[in-house]
């Protein structure tokens, strides 16, 4: 096998590696079994630098995979009608006795749920309640007969409801809402000031419902054109750390936009970067016009919503998995206590207002909008993905049934993209909903529908009796729901301990999200997320191994103390199969650790041989020019005495090389590894000849 050019002088100093014509590497086992991957052997043949050819030819392989793809079938047909519609696989073998009552039970719950969250996150979205109550219904229905997890719950949620809500306020024209100055200062016959302020406001909320629909337009194009292309591997680009320091950062904008609900302010709401300070520094700027009303109503609707949470979770066992609705039971009172004490009237306190019944006329998004929200939706449809993909395969795991992301992804996309001509805005899961359901007896997504029954009811006849319900309780539900996003911080301790790398792309990320926004936040993260990556596949673990007394179980000497090292023997174990990036790497660690640096000890042995030949000249000379003068006459009997001091020669008999993490069985063929190949030759013949004990 030919070696690099770059490498000339140590193959002169040392030997070609194509010299070699077999190397044994072996690894120590790290139980008591004996497995093969412990006993591997490399063969390295004389070549002239080229690798073999695959015995099968190209051409062949092409025709098989094309013939694989393109043939039709009535068995691949069928394949594909089933795959594409998940709800023709379980609804023909569903088992009514089983599963019915657990299905309607946690249905009726969930929809239940989905009555506030769906009204408070839409206030997130910059939209009116009943938007939220349209997103908790179309988008549900799709999903119901294309998604592949049983146990999830689609609908709103409250971090992709504040990304369209900045998004919204990115996008929306200055003096929207505000009525035009000519005709505020100009008579109008039987038009009063009350109905243009009212005109104005309709044309607002308008616009806002044209960016909201374009936004969930294109998050389900994005969403469908990756689950046709197959890319729903790219979530593994998400680490665990960077959705938890992007959802603990969200969290804090959540909170920063309902504030000034809480205390009943009138201020701007602001995007962007550094949004959170302008926020802060505006209410604190008008905190003296704190409504009083307002204040109360939310101390003591945070109070109650805390204490019956508190009670579900204590008393979870004997609830019986039907938990008390305790954010329903709040928007209750408040609108019941709004509407008899005349509130808004008495008190000024703002309220939801009118709330249109029936369903809404389809319409199609603006498509104009359509480029302009393409940067923010592509954030909004990862962050949609990857966390209810997150939440589905945890209940896969839980249940053991299977979860395919590419058609996850088309079923998300084709619900947003269904719900976008139903004033829907974009939608996910939520994990306090599929926890509810799942405690209620949730068993296949039969509940979703039995939800939509539900909201299909509050959609028709129930509208009107929320229209005194305060807004400040909306926003009391949303605070209170996302607290738990906060305790991600108690995660950041044994994150430090585990992996200082992910502990750095956490903060980095949570940092970036809390003063950057959103959208630009993720990108950062993403961005050093991909950086760390390269770095770990260009600087992978290394560690020396010790034998654990009385066994035959090697362990790191750094992490396990009770592990010791064998007598003049090091072994060396590198963390990743060996490619063009962490070549050097793999030979500096390998050098470094095992003290055994061919280059240093033959420099060392050349230098010292160098020191010797010139003493001798210079004795010899000496001893010439002696003799000459006739002086004095010096017998050296062919010895001169050395005063050169030896180089110090290294402990080390073996070393030993844990191939362990190698894909040894393709480390001759694949081209990533074929310059590990050439590094693992040069290091043995280096070692091989540098001037070890023996």
């Amino acid at each position: 096998m030919a070696t690099p050019n770059s490498d000339a002088q140590e193959n002169d100093l040392y030997g070609s590696a194509d010299n070699i014509t077999r190397l044994r590497v072996s690894s120590p086992p790290s139980s008591g079994l004996t497995t093969p991957e412990y006993n591997n052997e490399i063969k390295m043949e004389k070549t002239t630098g080229s690798v073999a050819a695959n015995d099968v030819g190209f051409h062949h392989v092409v025709h098989k995979r094309l013939k694989s793809h393109f043939t039709c079938s009535m068995d691949r047909v069928k394949k594909v009608v089933f795959s594409t519609l998940p709800i023709l696989s379980w609804l023909p073998k569903y088992k009514v006795r089983e599963n019915i009552m657990g299905d309607i039970i946690a249905g009726i719950t969930v929809g239940i749920m989905h009555i506030p969250q769906g009204m408070s996150y839409a206030l997130l979205a910059t939209l009116p309640p009943i938007y939220g109550l349209y997103s908790a219904f179309f988008p549900v229905i799709i999903y119901a007969f294309l998604g592949t997890s049983k146990h999830i719950s689609i609908g709103v949620m409250a971090v992709l409801s504040i990304m369209v809500g900045a998004t919204i306020e990115r996008l929306l024209p200055d003096g929207t809402g505000q009525i035009p100055a000519d005709l505020y200062n100009s008579t109008i016959s039987n038009t009063t000031l009350e109905e243009l302020q009212y005109q104005a406001e309709q044309a607002e909320v308008q616009e806002r419902l044209y960016i909201a629909g374009a936004v969930t337009l294109m998050s389900g194009i994005f969403q469908v054109a990756m689950g046709l292309l197959r890319l729903g591997f790219i979530t593994i680009y998400l680490s665990d750390p960077l959705v938890s320091a992007f959802t603990t950062a969200a969290a804090f904008h959540v909170v920063n936009s309902q504030i000034k609900h809480l205390f009943g302010l009138e201020i701007p709401r602001y995007s962007g970067p550094l949004s959170i300070v302008y926020t802060v520094i505006a209410i604190f700027s008008r905190i003296t016009e704190t409504n009083i009303a307002t204040l109360v109503t939310s101390i003591i609707a945070i109070i109650v919503l805390v204490v019956l949470k508190e009670l579900n979770l204590r008393y979870k066992e004997k609830l019986k998995g039907i938990p008390i609705p305790s954010e329903l039971i709040v928007l209750i009172i408040g609108t019941v206590v709004s509407h008899f004490a005349s509130l808004e009237e008495r008190y000024d306190v703002k309220v939801v207002g009118v709330i249109p019944t029936g369903l809404p006329k389809p319409t199609v998004p603006r498509v104009s909008l359509l480029g302009q929200v393409a940067p923010d939706c592509v954030a909004m449809s990862l962050v949609s993905f990857s966390y209810s993909l997150a939440i589905a395969k945890l209940f896969s795991k839980k249940y053991a049934y299977g979860i395919d992301a590419n058609q996850e992804l088309l079923a998300y996309g084709t619900s947003n993209l269904f719900g976008s001509f139903f004033s829907c805005f974009i939608c996910s899961t939520a994990i306090s909903r599929t926890l509810v359901g799942e405690a209620a007896g949730t068993k296949t997504q039969l509940m979703s529908l039995v939800q939509c029954v539900v909201m299909l009811l509050v959609l028709l006849f129930m509208g009107s009796l929320f229209r005194s319900t305060q807004v400040t309780v909306l926003a009391v539900i949303v605070v209170v729901n996302v607290k738990n996003m906060f305790k991600q911080f108690a995660e950041l301790k044994p994150l430090w301990r585990i992996s200082k790398i992910d502990f750095v792309i956490w903060w980095v990320t949570f940092v970036a999200v809390f003063l950057l926004g959103l959208d630009i936040g993720l990108g950062t993260g993403m961005a050093f997320c991909l950086l760390t990556v390269l770095f770990r596949s260009q600087r992978p673990a290394t560690t020396l191994l010790g034998q654990v007394p009385n066994c035959d179980i090697y362990r790191d000497l750094h992490n396990y103390k009770a592990a010791q090292e064998i007598p003049s023997v090091k072994i060396f174990r590198f963390d990743m199969s060996l490619f063009f990036s962490n070549c050097d790497h793999f030979k500096t660690s390998l050098y470094s650790q095992t003290g055994v640096d061919p280059v240093v000890l033959l420099a060392q042995r050349k230098k010292a041989e160098d020191e010797r030949k010139k003493l001798e000249k210079k004795r010899a000379k000496e001893a010439k020019k002696v003799s000459e003068d006739g002086k004095e006459i010096v017998e050296l009997d062919g010895f001169i005495p050395m005063e050169v001091e030896e180089p110090p020669v290294p402990e080390v008999k073996t070393v030993i090389l844990d191939c362990g993490p190698f894909q040894l069985p393709g480390l001759c063929r694949s081209q990533h590894t074929y310059s590990g190949t050439q590094r693992l030759q040069k290091c043995w013949c280096q070692i091989s000849s540098s001037p070890l004990q023996s």
